[in-house]
């Protein structure tokens, strides 16, 4: 099809590149392209060689909202389908778990983790098996206040540590006390994982 100005061949590259068949008497077809394009996060309705990012079955998007767009579930450990989500199912198989054993398949249950990469040999994070939890741990140290013994805030000692003993306002050699919170973490931000399940019909 060939067109007469370069507006009309961008949005006839948008439409093409959705997988739609153009058609000059429908006057939808570009936000046909778009929403198809939007759900399946840049590639075209057939899962093609778009090259988007999150476009393949099976691979996991971090997304801005809540609910995230058609063709994606979100990663909360639900069982589901294997005849409904047939190709996902072909993708990642029970690795998150067999669902009832029979007709549904478990996706990854990612709310409120952080993703870390799978080791693969190199040895950071060694013996790992794919899809396995971990839980918290903060590694081995050890804390001392130098044998002394008397207010601690005459020091100036601002190490988090030592002020935690302030409670009683004294601390004796070799004392020890406890400080934080419920669990070791970054700085981070909530967002929603989910899983690209299917390609939305256009």
């Amino acid at each position: 099809m060939q067109c007469n100005t370069p507006v009309a061949s961008e949005v006839l590259n948008v439409v093409l590149a959705a997988n739609i068949a153009p058609d000059r008497q429908d006057d939808t077809q570009l936000l046909q392209a778009i929403n198809t394009l939007i759900a399946n996060g840049g590639s075209g309705g057939n899962g093609g060689n778009g090259g988007g990012f999150g476009a393949e079955i099976g691979s996991v998007t971090a997304f801005a909202m809540p609910t995230p767009p058609e063709g994606w579930l979100v990663c909360d450990g639900s069982a589901v389908s294997r005849t409904d989500y047939a190709d996902l199912y072909a993708a990642i198989g029970t690795v998150w778990g067999h669902g009832d054993q029979i007709a549904t398949f478990n996706l990854p249950d990612l709310r409120g983790e952080f993703v870390r990469g799978f080791d693969a040999g190199r040895g950071v994070d060694a013996d790992r098996v794919f899809a396995s939890y971990q839980d918290d741990e903060t590694k081995a140290h050890s804390h001392s206040n130098n044998g002394q013994t008397g207010v601690i805030n005459t020091y100036g000692d601002t190490h988090p540590y030592r002020l935690a003993l302030a409670g009683s306002g004294t601390f004796a050699a070799g004392e020890t006390g406890e400080f934080g919170g419920v669990e070791t973490r970054p700085r981070n931000v909530a967002m929603t994982y989910a899983i690209k399940a299917f390609y939305p019909v256009a």
